[in-house]
């Protein structure tokens, strides 16, 4: 495909483009009306430091500068490869505001993925982090050849707060149908392809987003997601930074729940395994605490849900659980809303389905949590939950002027002004997603609900056909799985099979306290899933969890493993979603070893 690079004209700040339907533009209008106020925030020396509005802008139009300098043209493919920072968004809009097109590289990517990017891509320069990440871009530069500059991001023109003040390059001419970028999708399965994002698919996304969910000034946000994804660009920044809110940074994954409690932010965005996550480290810190127990903190699970249950189905709640649940939510529930921060108004969950316990549980204990779905492809957001009305297990209602269809064969269509341009260099491939209509054909299947809610079952590329001729969607057996307590990570396989077995990461603290309870004895997390008692008690879940299911979707075996998936391991995605067919690929053994068992078993 072309990529488009058309022209409009409109006023500017210091130089630069503020046209409102371009994404740079939009930036820089809000830091015409909100000047004084904190955009971006990062932790220094145990404190975090603020850059207002104003220093954003400086910053952007610094950076202009000095990649202007550097030969950057309008039409030129700019990398950016670095961890979350603040001199990343300043990159990105910089770029932009010159009519170059970000290409965002995940910092974790193996060299040979990076140099297929570059050199796809058509990459003139590369902006990179730390050190080690522009030792790694030369490194790139050297195997490619086609690079001809790598800049570093640890230069004080990046630095919102430090950069200076000089007057920025000349305004260059930037329409909203002009690309923006081009984003490799890191797939479960597969070659990266180059989604190539107009400015006006993102903003469009950006600003529906904004409305929806009343985002104003005073939200803040959290940022650990990488930014190298559309979720996290687009939700956990443009959103914010069109309404005027704040961004802190994080110090890394493993930080977030401390950086969350002391930033205090209004609106989370995360993906499933964060929450999933923090509800797990929340119950495991409440549990050992002085004076209360377990039976305690589940008896007012037990009662919130009862009334929110009532309350959900319009049922009188009783003055008796009323005054139960308020003694429970000042004991319980509000430790566990401390852990947010305090001020929680709104949970994102997006990039994977939720654990509809998890998010049950959430609901219960005070916070308002909705799920959205998207892709790259969709800039990224197709449809995603209100407030008001969302309803658990569901993917929301479509955004305001995204259309969504459900084709004969259960896969969900999209059509709207967030739908990409197409892939770069593979016109195939865009002929395959996007008709003759403009419908973008997901590769998801899904159904609306009665009360108007997107329900994603699956993926016509994931289904299971076993060897009855049975389609299963695996997404729903893992999920109802993952239900337990004692369930971490679940992987289920069948394709061809008369059967499906799993692979289950168990949730080693639940397991513990189990096995001390019990006076088992163990002494690595090996003997303790070997244990007889554990193994037993795992496969009480997986039949309770078979209960509700059709034959043919029950799991008849698994194998428990030691270590969790991960991104580190090629089993998980950068934003957390299982690589099926790289744990498949890893673990083939362990799942012929279940078959062999079973085919063993019938044999006799």
């Amino acid at each position: 495909m072309t990529i488009s690079t058309n022209s409009t004209d409109s006023g500017g700040l210091g130089g630069l483009s503020s046209d409102p339907d371009t994404i740079h533009g939009s930036v820089l209008q809000t830091a015409q009306v909100h000047a004084d106020r904190v955009a971006l925030r990062l932790r220094r020396g145990g404190r975090y430091a603020d850059a207002t509005y104003a220093d954003l802008a400086g910053a952007i139009r610094s950076a202009a500068a000095a990649l202007a300098e550097k030969g950057l043209r309008r039409g030129d493919v700019v990398g950016i490869l670095s961890q979350n920072r603040p001199e990343w968004i300043v990159a990105d809009l910089a770029v932009m505001s010159l009519g170059g097109i970000v290409v965002p590289i995940y910092h974790t990517l193996p060299e040979s993925q990076l140099a297929y990017i570059v050199e796809d891509s058509g990459m003139r320069m590369l902006l990179a982090g730390d050190a080690g990440l522009q030792a790694r871009a030369e490194d790139v530069k050297r195997e490619t050849g086609c690079l001809d500059e790598i800049v570093s991001l640890d230069d004080a023109r990046f630095r919102p707060g430090e950069a200076s003040d000089a007057d920025g390059p000349d305004a260059v001419n930037v329409a909203s149908s002009d690309a923006a970028t081009i984003v490799y999708t890191s797939g479960t399965t597969g070659e990266p392809k180059g989604v190539v994002l107009t400015h006006g698919n993102i903003v469009s996304n950006a600003r529906a987003l904004v409305g929806r969910y009343g985002i104003t000034p005073d939200d803040s946000a959290v940022s650990y997601l990488p930014l190298a994804h559309m979720f996290e660009r687009t939700c956990g920044h443009y959103v914010f930074l069109f309404a005027g809110g704040s961004i802190a940074y994080a110090q890394g994954l493993a930080t977030v729940a401390e950086d969350v409690a002391t930033v205090q932010p209004t609106v989370l965005i995360a993906v499933p395994r964060v929450l999933e996550r923090a509800y797990e480290s929340a119950m495991a810190t409440i549990e050992k605490g002085p004076w209360i127990g377990r039976g305690v903190v589940h008896r007012a699970f037990s009662l919130l849900n009862e009334r929110a249950n009532r309350r959900y189905r319009g049922e009188r709640v009783s003055p008796w659980l009323e005054l139960r649940c308020r003694m429970y939510d000042a004991l319980i529930a509000s430790q566990f809303r401390r852990v947010g921060g305090g001020r929680l108004r709104l949970i994102v969950s997006g990039g994977a389905p939720l654990d509809r316990r998890v998010g049950k549980i959430l609901r219960v204990l005070g916070f308002s949590v909705v799920e959205g779905y998207g892709l790259t492809e969709t800039s990224p957001v197709v449809c995603c939950g209100d407030v008001a009305d969302h309803r658990l297990g569901t993917v929301g209602k479509p955004l305001e002027g995204v259309e969504v269809r459900i084709a004969q064969d259960g896969e969900i269509l999209v059509r709207g002004p967030n739908v990409m341009q197409g892939y770069l260099n593979k016109p195939e491939e865009t002929a395959r997603v996007l008709d003759a209509d403009g419908w973008l054909h997901t590769g998801d299947l899904g159904e609306f609900l009665d009360d108007g809610n997107l329900s994603v079952t699956g993926r016509s590329k994931e289904i299971i056909v076993t060897s009855y001729g049975k389609n299963v969607a695996p997404a729903s057996v893992e999920e109802r799985v993952s239900r337990s307590q004692y369930v971490s990570q679940a992987v289920v396989f069948g394709d061809n099979r008369k059967s499906l077995v799993a692979l289950i990461v168990p949730r080693f603290d639940a397991l513990q306290r189990y096995a001390e309870e019990r006076g088992l004895t163990w002494s690595t997390h090996e003997s303790l899933i070997r244990h007889p008692e554990v193994e037993g008690l795992i496969s009480g879940e997986i039949k309770k969890a078979n209960a509700t299911a059709a034959s043919y979707e029950r799991v008849v075996a698994f194998e428990l493993l030691t270590e969790p998936f991960s991104e580190a391991s090629g089993t998980l995605t950068p934003t957390l979603k299982v690589r099926r067919t790289k744990v498949a690929e890893t673990c083939t053994d362990l799942i012929q070893a279940m078959y062999d068992k079973l085919d063993g078993k019938r044999a006799h």
